[in-house]
């Protein structure tokens, strides 16, 4: 690690952190809290097994989990209960540092956010490809987009399930939503069905009050993989391959052909026009790592989540047009 890193880490309060999830996706972020010495890990509670929130001789588990820490760590998707626990968490005064968009609908997520708002309390939700250092930089490189579109191609031989393309879609609407800085004015479901009961491509075109607008497409019957962001501005395009860890740059540059010293612009000057294309340098680091830092830092100095519970909102808000017929749902 380096020193400077080690040395913020230093200067930032120690927080008692308890995790909680299935036992898979536990042990996958174990290892990078025992990278963390900002934390200390005070307990596990398995969201997965019913039997774990039954009293036991009159105590609950997990009550008796939550009072021992001062945040807990939701991993994966795979929650019972899973309204009812954060809300617990909340009353608690327990901060909560989520790893994807929890799979709430709005009004359970508006009420959260009214007892968050009166604990005080951090919500602080992961989004890795939206938090990573891909479209990080892409970001960075557009002011004002007018266009944005998000490409998801998914072999055709790739177990996928729906719980699979939420999951994709939750992150990807965030990272299209949070380039924009302007309202959703109105969202267009297109939905086709090639080989299934259920979608094989979705496309979602968002269009918002300052008249920028978006697209997602998202194919699960691909030959190959892709996972492409490109935003249009005005005078350039910036394409990030957040598979391949690639952002570039494309700019329309104007060459005066024919043209005299001193001598002015006329019609007989010609215009010639040219493509420049240069790859972006990326700052790599290790986004999970980024956000149990970060994480600590909004805790400690009252700094409000890049993503929180407001984006989350924001993202349940475009995927309520996403509506399930009867014939998809029962598959």
């Amino acid at each position: 690690m380096h020193f400077c890193t080690k040395s913020i880490l230093q200067q930032l309060s120690k927080i008692k952190i308890g995790i909680a999830g299935s036992p898979k996706a536990m042990e996958s972020f174990l290892q990078h809290l025992h990278k963390n010495p900002t934390y200390e890990l005070v307990g596990s509670f398995d969201t997965t097994e019913e039997r774990n929130f039954e009293q036991f001789y009159g105590i609950s588990p997990l009550s008796d989990f939550v009072k021992r820490a001062d945040a807990i760590l939701f991993c994966g998707l795979n929650h019972l209960h899973l309204f009812d626990t954060i809300v617990e968490c909340i009353k608690n005064s327990k901060h909560i540092l989520f790893e994807k968009f929890p799979e709430l609908n709005y009004t359970e997520l508006s009420l959260l956010q009214k007892l968050r708002n009166e604990a005080d309390t951090i919500f602080y939700i992961t989004n890795v490809h939206g938090n990573g250092c891909v479209y990080t930089t892409a970001r960075q490189s557009v002011q004002k987009p007018s266009f944005i579109q998000h490409e998801i191609n998914i072999p055709f031989n790739i177990k996928f399930t729906d719980h699979n393309s939420k999951e994709i879609l939750y992150e990807t609407i965030d990272m299209v939503l949070r380039c924009v800085n302007s309202n959703v004015n109105k969202v267009k479901i297109n939905k086709q069905y090639i080989f299934n009961q259920k979608p094989d491509e979705v496309k979602i075109h968002i269009t918002y009050d300052n008249c920028s607008t978006s697209e997602i497409i998202l194919n699960t019957i691909s030959k190959s993989h892709k996972n492409v962001l490109t935003l249009y501005q005005k005078g350039k395009i910036i394409t990030a391959d957040i598979q391949d860890y690639k952002v570039e740059e494309t700019r329309l540059d104007y060459d005066l052909e024919h043209k005299l010293p001193f001598e002015s612009v006329s019609s007989n000057t010609s215009l010639s026009q040219k493509m420049n294309h240069f790859e972006k340098k990326i700052l790599y680091f290790d986004v999970i790592q980024k956000d149990l830092l970060n994480f600590v830092d909004c805790v400690t100095n009252r700094i409000s989540p890049l993503v929180s519970l407001e984006e989350a909102l924001n993202v349940v808000s475009v995927m309520q047009n996403f509506a399930y017929s009867q014939h998809e749902s029962a598959v």
